[in-house]
């Protein structure tokens, strides 16, 4: 008998209200649980190759996700699980008739909606022809709004490929584009715009494990399990088993697959300078698949993440960044996070620019880098909303980078009224007006340096008046005049 593998969702706002992506820890630990994810909590030790040093500099990435789902505005993958509002179901009980009609209804949301099947969501790709697909333009905007690298989904857990892969049997060959490599074409433009080239691959496989996997939402499945059927990728029961032998036979064809199509990653487009592995597959002995040394073999520069093997280069929180976080000035990490509400384009607006401005700058005063995701439509280009928010974060980088790129978080005694980072001898604190109401604020302070310091806020060339007592220094703050606050750097540097 199949064990069906665990699984998370979030669900498009086009079919149930939206799950939001920019999840608490929880709700991420609990989604990547469901994929497979297995990180290791404990600081990683990273690559000490000369060519994947940029990265604890970088600052700010780029993150894309999008594939066929973008013709109908799907969030990526996730619409296919079937029951993804497990808290709906927490702590009811329902007795034989209820659970037969919902089986019969295929009411897995207790809604009365039914959602996007794992073969609907498939078909998109008989739709999927991205005629607008010029990724120079938009790439060359990130690079001017001071993005260092992009990471594009080469594949998501729906299992299709955004290039002909001879693996899989489901990719841009099953499309009107007729075999069109947009991973190709994502590369190239990458080093056109002079940013760092990121690959994600998906280790979870929908559709190549869809005889074998259980389409209905984990949290769903387990507090039930023995009450509601395991479903097919129709969210129908599914009513075949399988021997032993043909497990094992899907196990090592799933095994060549993901192995040939990373390789294929991997060799088919020059230097890659990351790859973004989101979960493993449902096999025993992942490790052995796609081993950290034959990735190294194949691209000895590169910088892994860890949700493949459960260890990389860096840690990954997602969504919410922890409060507690500041690394080591050795120690890398990332979080990943939505500009708008969900991974994909779905139509929902971009976040208030000093929202995410405000997550960026946190996540430097914690040592890490920011990889802010955005999703193109399904004719390839961005929404106009997310140009114009990409040129107003390079307004505020023109002013600002240089806090951010190259930056790490304070170590030691040192320590600030404010977030702040640290840059060889120069220290930037982040003013950071509050959600709401003005930002009256009149002084900042930092402790644990010692000399002569001046300051000023970045943009500006006035002095800030510096008092000392000790080794804290305090900074007179002018009044925020500007009707719309937004988050303003204070460089204190040695005289």
């Amino acid at each position: 008998m199949h064990l069906p593998r665990s699984i998370a969702a979030l669900i498009v706002t086009a079919v149930l209200p939206a799950i939001p992506a920019r999840a608490d820890n929880a709700e991420a630990q609990l989604q990547h649980a469901g994929i497979g994810v297995t990180e290791s909590k404990a600081s990683h030790s990273h690559t000490d190759h000369p060519d994947a040093q940029w990265f604890p500099d970088a600052g700010l990435g780029l993150f894309l996700h999008w594939d066929e789902g973008s013709v109908h505005k799907l969030e990526t993958s996730w619409p296919m699980i079937a029951g993804s509002f497990g808290r709906l179901w927490k702590g009811k009980v329902f007795d034989q008739a209820e659970i037969a009609r919902i089986i019969r209804e295929r009411d897995w949301d207790l809604n009365g909606k039914k959602g996007v099947t794992g073969d609907e969501y498939w078909g998109l790709a008989k739709e999927f022809n991205p005629t607008d697909f010029h990724p120079e333009v938009w790439l060359k905007k990130a690079k001017e709004a001071g993005f260092v690298y992009a990471v594009m989904t080469t594949k998501h857990h729906n299992g299709f490929a955004m290039w002909p892969s001879a693996y899989g049997g489901f990719n841009t060959k099953d499309t009107p584009m007729k075999g069109r490599d947009l991973v190709k074409e994502y590369v190239e433009a990458c080093r056109a715009a002079g940013l760092k080239v990121g690959l994600y691959f998906s280790g979870p496989d929908w559709h190549f494990d869809r005889d074998y996997f259980n389409f209905l939402y984990h949290g769903v499945a387990d507090t039930h399990k023995g009450t509601l059927p395991e479903i097919g990728p129709d969210h129908e029961p599914r009513t075949t088993t399988h021997t032993p032998e043909e497990i094992k036979a899907h196990q090592d064809a799933y095994a060549a697959m993901v192995r040939g199509q990373i390789e294929e990653l991997l060799t088919r487009y020059g230097k890659i300078d990351l790859i973004w592995f989101d979960g493993c597959p449902p096999l025993p002995d992942v490790n052995s698949i796609m081993p950290i040394e034959r990735i190294r073999q194949l691209q000895p520069g590169i910088v892994i993440n860890p949700r493949f093997h459960g260890h990389g280069d860096f840690i990954t929180p997602e969504g919410k960044l922890p409060d507690d976080l500041r690394l080591k000035t050795d120690e890398w990490g990332e979080l990943c996070s939505c500009w708008t509400g969900n991974w994909s384009y779905t139509g929902r607006p971009c976040r208030a620019l000093n929202n995410v401005i405000s997550e960026l700058v946190r996540s430097r005063a914690s040592g890490i880098n920011n990889l802010l995701d955005l999703g193109p439509t399904a004719t390839g280009d961005l929404a106009p909303d997310e140009y114009e928010n990409l040129a107003k974060l390079g307004e505020w980088m023109k002013v600002n980078g240089e806090s951010i790129h190259g930056t790490r978080a304070l170590q030691g005694a040192e320590k600030a009224s404010v977030p702040a980072t640290a840059k060889g001898g120069s220290r930037y604190l982040y003013l950071i007006p509050p959600a709401k109401g003005s930002n009256d604020v009149s002084s900042v302070s930092f402790t644990g340096l010692h000399g002569n310091y001046q300051a000023r806020i970045l943009g500006s060339e006035e002095a800030l008046a510096i008092t000392t007592a000790g080794d804290t220094i305090n900074i007179a703050l002018p009044k925020q005049t500007s009707a719309e606050p937004s988050v303003q750097v204070v460089k204190l540097s040695p005289r």
